[in-house]
């Protein structure tokens, strides 16, 4: 069984990607939705590989926390 050195495991845990789907099911929203946010510049972190879309969990993160602030104003 091959294994990933320590080293590039850590990294890859700080830069986590999230595919169009997993982040549309864990907001309750469309993949149109969220691809929608992308053009707008409402998302950041947006990477296409293939025809593969990514967004960086950090950036999902930041975007849920920016949303919970402006709510609570």
């Amino acid at each position: 069984m091959n294994q990933i050195p320590e080293a590039k495991s850590e990294s890859i845990n700080e830069t986590e990607m999230l595919g169009v789907k997993a982040v549309a099911q864990s907001l309750g929203v469309s993949k149109a939705t969220v691809l929608r946010w992308v053009r707008a510049h409402k998302l950041d972190g947006f990477f296409r590989i293939g025809h593969k879309w990514l967004i960086r969990k950090s950036d999902l993160e930041n975007l849920i926390n920016q949303k919970i602030i402006n709510s609570s104003k």
